[in-house]
């Protein structure tokens, strides 16, 4: 395998990624558990989402190459299997924050890595799509870091009594 063919292999994941993440997104934009704050924000990161896919998209085409149908549809499942597992947990949108939270960092990392490879395999235009997604995922995973404290206070003081009463 050449550095190019795992390039392309990566950017076929990376795309597979931001589509599945489309499907946790659009749930968080829709779900009345959480706070307008909160929605709102998945929204700006769906279109963020929408962007970096067609970004990784055009990519591909550029190294001659297409998604993988195979891997989107695997993603997009994984997510949907995902969102059903805590459908039915009492603390869900706590569980779907903390796995955003982990999306987020694992994003970054994979961009980081896709720039790499990028940057050893002379490609300066896939290097510059992947320093135009990064800054968004580590807005998004700040903005998660700086409410997911305020989603947990405010769960449990609508679930639980306080320690000692």
């Amino acid at each position: 395998m050449t550095t190019r063919d795992e390039l392309i292999d990566w950017l076929r994941d990376a795309y597979a990624m931001e589509r599945g993440l489309e499907i946790t997104l659009g749930k968080q934009a829709e779900s009345e558990d959480l706070s307008p704050t909160l929605r709102e924000q998945a929204r700006v990161h769906l279109a963020e989402t929408r962007s970096h896919a067609e970004a990784v998209k055009a990519c591909l085409e550029k190294l001659g190459s297409d998604t993988s149908t195979i891997k989107t549809g695997m993603a997009k499942t994984m997510e949907v299997v995902k969102g059903m597992g805590t459908n039915f947990a009492r603390d869900e949108r706590v569980k779907d924050l903390l796995a955003a939270y982990a999306s987020e960092h694992f994003e970054i990392a994979c961009y980081r890595a896709l720039h790499t490879a990028a940057t050893v395999a002379g490609e300066p235009a896939i290097v510059a799509v992947c320093e135009s997604i990064i800054p968004d995922e580590e807005n998004m995973a700040e903005w998660l870091d700086m409410n997911l404290p305020t989603v947990v206070r405010e769960y449990l003081a609508q679930t639980t009594t306080p320690a000692g009463v």
